[in-house]
């Protein structure tokens, strides 16, 4: 099977988690339909298998390249590991790597110093390695901002919909998160880069009704993906944040009308009795890039 590129970032809408000490999980992963699995080093990981699970990475990264997937790696946020970590990495066949509890732009400033070491080391340009940090406490999203503006190497931010809302004293919900999601989809869309995640628990993944309500709420808020934790929940996303046959269709009209319309020499037109513009254009012309 061909490998898709691994080093570009592109969009995708469906990142599942798996657990870098759980080799069964890879054989099964490598047969899902994700867009993106994230070897996870953090959280799903004890301590004590953290040594092993890093020095797993290179054959579980190339199991997956070899089964056609983007891979992305989630490293450890704490001194003890980071670097080691990052060593680790085959930046080559990466898709990204996921920043955990992000809260301040120097850290990821330090980060990106040490990876164009690393990049220097594989023999990949400058800057080749995407980064997505992952906003799971108030400071990250109070400083929402700031992180998204620390390198042009960040091509998402992540919602961490459980850490936060813990932080919050709350249960990972829309009455809790929608705000902070709110604050992640005006970043991202003023960064020009994606948005990932949804007001609600990202472990959910028995009722799977409320989950898909509130992937339609991240969605309608201008969110273009998330992150799974379970199999289960792959349909979900994937359903959620494609485009509709229709919303194609419409998408092809608006374009079509725009084209004849600055034959004219005009910036406007009417489709449907709706005023279409630049905006309008520029909605159509993504909806019609999605795979």
């Amino acid at each position: 099977m061909d490998q898709p590129a691994a080093t570009s970032y592109c969009h995708a809408r469906c990142y599942l988690f798996i657990p870098a000490n759980r080799p069964e999980f890879v054989v099964k992963a490598g047969g899902l339909d994700a867009d993106v699995i994230i070897i996870d080093l953090e959280d799903s990981v004890p301590r004590d298998d953290k040594h092993q699970a890093r020095a797993a990475l290179p054959q579980i990264v190339t199991a997956l390249r070899e089964k056609g997937k983007r891979v992305a790696v989630r490293i450890n946020g704490d001194l003890e590991h980071l670097a080691a970590d990052l060593q680790a990495l085959p930046l080559t066949d990466l898709h990204s790597v996921f920043l955990p509890k992000t809260q301040e732009a120097g850290v990821i400033r330090l980060i990106c110093q040490y990876l164009s070491v690393l990049e220097a080391r594989q023999s990949l340009e400058p800057g080749a390695t995407a980064l997505t940090p992952q906003i799971e406490s108030c400071k990250g999203v109070l400083d929402l901002r700031d992180i998204a503006a620390a390198s042009p190497r960040i091509k998402a931010l992540a919602m961490g919909s459980e850490d936060l809302a813990a932080e919050l004293g709350a249960l990972a919900s829309p009455d809790s998160l929608l705000a902070a999601c709110q604050q992640i989809a005006l970043v991202a869309g003023e960064r020009r880069i994606d948005a990932l995640g949804l007001p609600g628990s990202m472990g959910e993944f028995k009722d799977l009704d409320s989950y898909a309500a509130n992937l339609a709420k991240a969605k309608a808020l201008g969110f273009s993906g998330a992150l799974c934790v379970h199999p289960n929940q792959i349909p979900c996303v994937n359903r959620a944040f494609a485009y509709t046959e229709e919303q194609k269709q419409w998408a092809q009209r608006v374009i079509a009308t725009m084209a004849q319309a600055e034959q004219q020499g005009l910036g406007a037109a009417n489709l449907d009795g709706r005023m279409l513009d630049a905006p309008v254009a520029a909605l159509a012309r993504r909806i019609l890039a999605q795979d």
